[in-house]
């Protein structure tokens, strides 16, 4: 009678258990002004760039199917919307969990899924996990800690661009058709060892979403969602010195409710070094 009374008293006050800190599996284990105008010479140094926080990006890796990400997903947002202007959230979602018995409505393999594993073989990590912030393609975090870890992993991806030894910019022209890419490394990185950077427009849904999910881990929960990426285009490259390329589409061409950035990255996952908006 005893034994029953405690199990009664323990089923009602049983706690739930606590969502983990993240959700990870093996990397293995899972499916994989306006400069139309052609420019005089110009040899630029140090002294042409005027000091600024420049814009910083923001990825977030996450999935309807991990637990760890419902309690995670609030504090980081808000966490990044307590940055500024200067730092920009892009979302991405995974299909890292849905074998969990909810196929995430959001993610695509072909861009959250692809992004993420470079990143994770960039660094020789041997697992992948959600909630995942990574600030400039360098330094990555849980990201939960809302604000103060948000501000940290922004902090330490601006230092480690600092380290590079020459400075780089990115300018959209007014007509949102070309940017520009302005350094003072005139040197071409082909045959000193470099590497030769990738130009990327990201076009993402500005338009906040929430998503029910209606099974597995996560079943009755609401999910928001943030500036969710739809398409990576690639522009181009750069090995150095000044360029303009044109952009694949303007502003005013992108879909309804979306907004685009472009940015300059390191290839197979490596460090972005500037961004613009359009």
């Amino acid at each position: 009678m005893a034994a029953a009374a405690t199990a009664f008293f323990n089923k009602i006050f049983r706690r739930k258990k606590p969502a983990p800190l993240v959700c990870s599996v093996g990397l293995d284990a899972s499916d994989e002004h306006d400069h139309d105008h052609e420019q005089p010479p110009h040899q630029h140094t140090a002294a042409c760039f005027l000091p600024f926080e420049p814009l910083a990006i923001l990825e977030f890796f996450q999935s309807q199917g991990c637990a760890a990400c419902p309690p995670a997903i609030p504090a980081i947002l808000e966490g990044a919307a307590q940055q500024g202007p200067n730092v920009l959230l892009l979302s991405y979602n995974v299909t890292l969990f849905d074998h969990l018995g909810w196929k995430d409505t959001l993610a695509d393999g072909r861009l959250g899924d692809l992004r993420q594993r470079a990143y994770a073989r960039k660094w020789g990590r041997k697992d992948l996990y959600t909630p995942m912030v990574v600030g400039n393609g360098g330094v990555d975090g849980p990201g939960a800690g809302g604000k103060g870890e948000i501000e940290g992993i922004v902090a330490r991806s601006r230092a480690g661009n600092g380290e590079l030894g020459w400075t780089v910019y990115l300018d959209i022209n007014d007509q949102d058709s070309a940017v520009r890419i302005d350094s003072d490394r005139v040197g071409m990185f082909e045959g000193d060892g470099g590497e030769v950077f990738e130009v990327v427009m990201a076009v993402y849904d500005s338009r906040p979403q929430t998503v029910k999910v209606k099974s597995g881990t996560n079943k009755g929960k609401k999910l928001e969602h943030r500036n969710v990426v739809t398409e990576l285009v690639r522009v181009g490259e750069w090995r150095g010195g000044n360029v303009t390329l044109p952009l694949p589409m303007t502003k005013a061409g992108l879909p309804k409710g979306h907004d685009a950035v472009v940015f300059l990255q390191a290839p197979a996952g490596g460090k972005i070094v500037a961004a613009a908006k359009l």
